[in-house]
């Protein structure tokens, strides 16, 4: 068959295939990507480089939180507070509410039984052993031993070698000016001195372990019902008092400043005076009292014993 067609045969059969092809579908050429000759030229690109990562910036610490808040609170939620905090102990509650409110532990057991607003720590725990003082004083570490009487807190702590010793809240002057600043020395210690004002009770005050510090004031064991509750001595509570006046000796440092940032103006202005040792009180024969000393006792009978109005007084 193929042998006995003509030219005009073959002509018509090439034809036709070229214009129907071999295959049955048609191709579509749109589903081919177009080749871009530029593309395959050019270079690849490099990946961009990552910047390294910035150094963390150091955590600090999360400090101690010492805020407060006026409010009354009650024995209820002190007790309630060992139970979280075996070291929130009852009496350790009220010892942090006397530092922070300058009161002793009778007058705050009173204002939470009255419901009486007092300055209250928003956590507890982090007042465990704290003191408004600076643990340490350079400028202290020149007195071998010194007595630091802040008046606007108010507070008193004792330093050796410029090292805090202890701290406890006092009470000062009712009239600012009537507890001095300066720098002091302890002229004399009087293990049971007799103020020559009357206490509460109208009778000559008690005023145990005193210091003296300058003309009429001193530092004593006496009555805190607040920070200014005095005639210009300082009153200091009884455990306290007794580890200062063990712990002093007659010629120590005694620097009463305005506030803490008085301290460093205070140490370069201040001149301590020169010690003058005042000959002690004549030891009385025992079994013997003088008058102001009987008349005290008379009033300790008179007063309950958990009243610090029972035993002191002073100026």
């Amino acid at each position: 068959m193929v042998r006995g067609m003509n030219l005009c045969s073959w002509i018509g059969l090439i034809v036709l295939l070229s214009i129907f092809g071999c295959t049955k579908t048609p191709v579509n050429t749109e589903q081919f990507e177009p080749i871009n000759d530029a593309a395959e030229l050019a270079p690849a690109a490099e990946p961009a480089l990552k910047a390294p990562p910035s150094p963390k910036a150091p955590v600090k610490p999360v400090g101690k939180d010492l805020s407060t808040v006026r409010r009354a609170i009650t024995e209820k939620e002190l007790r309630k507070l060992q139970e979280k905090d075996p070291d929130l102990e009852y009496y350790r509650c009220i010892e942090i509410l006397c530092r922070l409110n300058k009161k002793d532990k009778e007058y705050i057991r009173q204002d939470m039984k009255r419901k009486r607003p007092l300055t209250v720590p928003k956590k507890f725990s982090s007042y465990k052993g704290w003191s408004p003082l600076p643990a340490n004083i350079a400028d202290a570490g020149k007195f071998p031993r010194l007595i630091l009487v802040v008046k606007n807190i108010p507070f008193l702590g004792w330093y050796q070698n410029g090292k805090l010793v202890d701290s406890t809240y006092v009470c000062i002057g009712k009239m600012n000016t009537w507890t001095k600043r300066g720098l002091y020395t302890v002229k004399a210690k009087d293990l049971n001195h007799m103020s020559t004002y009357p206490n509460a009770y109208g009778f000559p005050a008690f005023m145990p372990n005193a210091l003296h510090i300058y003309d009429r004031v001193w530092i004593h064991t006496g009555d805190v019902t607040g920070p200014n509750c005095s005639h210009g001595c300082i009153n200091v509570p009884i455990a306290p008092a007794e580890k200062l006046y063990n712990w002093t000796n007659v010629g120590t440092a005694v620097l009463i400043t305005e506030s803490l940032k008085d301290l460093g103006r205070d140490f370069k202005t201040a001149r301590l005076e020169k010690p003058n040792p005042q000959k002690a009180p004549p030891v009385k024969e025992k079994g013997k009292q003088d008058k102001g000393q009987a008349a005290a006792n008379e009033t300790q009978k008179q007063v309950p014993r958990n009243s610090n109005k029972a035993a002191t007084g002073g100026i």
